[in-house]
């Protein structure tokens, strides 16, 4: 009777484990497609916490932390020197900046570089969370990158981030060949914000005369903070997909508190007018992203001023590729060929 009880109980068990699993693997069926399994089941948990925090720095704490969790893993690399500094800023403030320094390659002279403007909606996150697929990157590139710790809203809002991004820059430029590379062969790029902040800094720097930048590498970004236009994508994954059009607008209302502000190019590169001498560009979008939208027009933007694009939409992934690690490490390594072949012509 013992065993017959067990059996049941065991039988139960995976019947129900059974009806789990076909109930979880339903999520992953959309109306606009399939989303990977483990995304799918982050959508769904991120969907029961309801409406979007305040962005508190208790709340950049735990989402740095989650973050890290979600982050694919990359091999430790012995062969990539890391140097911390700390840098001034034209307004008497420091901020920290972390160097990527490949020791082994087969190129002969001084390396290029790679400025790294990390995401997380302006408000969290740091280059360094992503400090092992940096590592990768440096590797891969053979480059010599330099991720920037930019002050961040709502204590510091527009124009601040970029400026730092812009100091960081401008520090590549002026230090480079003290640090062995070669500051006239200078790529950026970032994800989400940071993706917004690559694309305006490429206009901001072709505004100003320099530094001059090689290539943009724009993952997921950001291009029209206005709220001027209607998106499909917005419609169609704007809830229920982690990033949500809500949390944006309260992210962008922190970035860039004063709304006429937000047409600003540096704020929305989308507006600008004139998209020429800019930089040739990868840029990813992902399906289950609300800004896939605003990311590939920017980039058919860029094509009709006659600047070189590649645009890359990776299907099943939602914004970051959160749940995806293979997506993730395919676009990495998708970058960082495409990287390597503009700083290494």
């Amino acid at each position: 009777m013992q065993i017959r009880g067990s059996l049941r109980i065991a039988i139960g068990l995976g019947m129900l484990a059974g009806a789990f699993a076909a109930v979880t693997y339903s999520w992953t069926f959309t109306r606009i497609g399939r989303l990977d399994y483990r995304a799918a089941l982050i959508a769904k948990a991120a969907s029961f916490q309801g409406v979007d925090s305040e962005l508190s720095a208790e709340m950049r704490a735990a989402a740095n932390a989650y973050t890290m969790d979600l982050l694919p893993e990359y091999p430790a690399n012995p062969d990539v020197r890391i140097e911390d500094r700390r840098i001034p800023t034209p307004d008497g403030a420091e901020i920290s900046i972390r160097i990527y320094h490949p020791i082994e390659t087969e190129r002969e002279g001084p390396l290029p570089f790679y400025l790294d403007i990390h995401g997380g909606g302006w408000w969290m996150g740091n280059g360094f969370v992503f400090h092992g697929a940096t590592v990768d990157f440096a590797a891969r590139t053979e480059a010599i990158v330099v991720s920037v710790d930019y002050r961040l809203a709502p204590e510091y809002p527009f124009p601040t981030p970029l400026d730092d991004c812009h100091t960081a820059l401008s520090w590549i430029a002026a230090n480079g060949a003290a640090l062995g590379g070669d500051p006239t062969r200078i790529a950026i790029g970032g994800g989400s914000a940071g993706g917004n902040l690559s694309a305006a800094l490429a206009q901001r720097a072709r505004d100003e005369g320099g530094p001059e930048i090689a290539f943009q590498y724009l993952l997921v970004p950001a291009t029209d903070l206005s709220g001027t236009r209607e998106w499909q994508s917005y419609d169609e994954v704007g809830e229920g997909y982690v990033l949500t059009v809500s949390g944006m607008e309260q992210m962008v209302a922190a970035y860039v508190p004063e709304r006429r502000e937000r047409m600003n190019p540096y704020v929305s590169p989308l507006l600008e007018g004139d998209l020429s001498r800019l930089p040739p560009a990868l840029v990813v979008t992902a399906l289950f992203d609300p800004l896939r939208d605003q990311g590939e027009a920017y980039a058919h933007r860029l094509e009709d001023a006659g600047i070189s694009v590649q645009l890359h939409r990776e299907g099943g992934a939602l914004h970051g590729f959160l749940g995806s690690p293979d997506r993730a490490r395919r676009v990495q390594a998708l970058a960082a060929e495409a990287v390597r072949a503009a700083l290494h012509p």
